[in-house]
This record gives C-alpha cells, sequence and structure tokens, in this order.
C-alpha cells in the first residue's frame, strides 16, 4: 500500500492560518480575494483524501470523462502529480509510444540520460527519439509507468485543481519544474 508524507509521518509544510488573513469586499484594498481564500482553504482536504487509500483506482474500470488530479506512485512514494479533464484519455497518453503525449515518460527518459530539454531542434525531443539508445530508455519508462498505482479524485473547478497540483507538489516533495515556463 502506498503512503505519502501526509500519512508516514514525513515533516508536513507549516501552514499559514489564512483565517487570520484580513478580506475586504473592495478589490483596492482586497488582501486576499475571497474566491482564493475560499479555495485556498479546501486545498488541504482534497490532498488527503488524493493521499488516502481510497483514492488508489482499480485497474480495468473506465475513468472516461473524469475531471480532476492524479498521482503516480511507484515503490509506494508518488511520483507525478498532474490534473486533466478526461483521466482515461491522459493515463493513456502517458503510456503512448509518443513524445507528444508521453510527458512524464520523456520527462523520466531525459532525468536519466542526463538529457536537458532544449526546445530547439538539436536536442529537441524529435532528435532524442532518433537516438536508439534514447529510445530504448523511453519504452523502458512506458512500461514502468504502466505498472505503477495511480490515484485520483474528482476536482472540477481549474482553480481548485491548479492549488492542488502545487500543493501535492510540496507535499510529496517533487520538483516544481513543472511550473517554470519554457
Amino acid at each position: 500500500m502506498a503512503t505519502s508524507a501526509a500519512t508516514a509521518g514525513a515533516p508536513v509544510a507549516q501552514s499559514i492560518a489564512l483565517s487570520s488573513m484580513p478580506m475586504s469586499d473592495n478589490a483596492e484594498s482586497a488582501v486576499l480575494n475571497d474566491r482564493f481564500f475560499k479555495a485556498a482553504q479546501e486545498i488541504p482536504d482534497l490532498f488527503r483524501r488524493l493521499a488516502s487509500p481510497e483514492a488508489i483506482l482499480a485497474k480495468g474500470v473506465s475513468q472516461k470523462a473524469k475531471s480532476g488530479m492524479y498521482a503516480f506512485d511507484e515503490n509506494g512514494r508518488a511520483v507525478h502529480v498532474g490534473r486533466t479533464r478526461n483521466l482515461e484519455a491522459r493515463l493513456r497518453g502517458h503510456v503512448a509510444k509518443s513524445r507528444h503525449s508521453a510527458s512524464f515518460a520523456m520527462k523520466r527518459t531525459r532525468k536519466i540520460l542526463g538529457k536537458v530539454a532544449t526546445y530547439r531542434p538539436a536536442g529537441g525531443a524529435a532528435a532524442l527519439f532518433r537516438d536508439d539508445a534514447f529510445l530504448t530508455v523511453f519504452l523502458e519508462q512506458i512500461e514502468l509507468i504502466k505498472r505503477m498505482e495511480v490515484r485520483f479524485i474528482e476536482v472540477t473547478d481549474p482553480m481548485r485543481q491548479y492549488f492542488l497540483e502545487l500543493y501535492a507538489h510540496l507535499e510529496y516533495d517533487l520538483l516544481l519544474d513543472e511550473f517554470d515556463t519554457h
């Protein structure tokens, strides 16, 4: 059974007392937007749901058109968190043998081989896919991802998805490189 930082006794990020922050109806003097505040208050509970054993998906059950947050667990540890509008299609994309949709496999392969993303033709994904060694490791990563446990909770509001994605990265101690701009 997988465990998370929240359930394994690992340090949990210190929280800010959002309830003590000033609120205002006037946009010019607002310290914290009311909608932001309400959504932010829900994130720790949403994370606990995502980290719980109940969030583990049963293999072979249709997930079509489900919108929310997912996490891949490897050896009992969350290694990737994402958000989606269609879970079934996104999970299928993660294990497709395509550099366009299997972003997690690409990221893992680049890390293993020390290939930094260049976003240029030389050293870019198309060039890497012509390299047999890269392709071999990429396909191995696809197979590993297929065997990972997947956690999922429905979260339809995009703002809560964004907040939860960042919060989960922090709680699971994942790199924040996916939040960088290109």
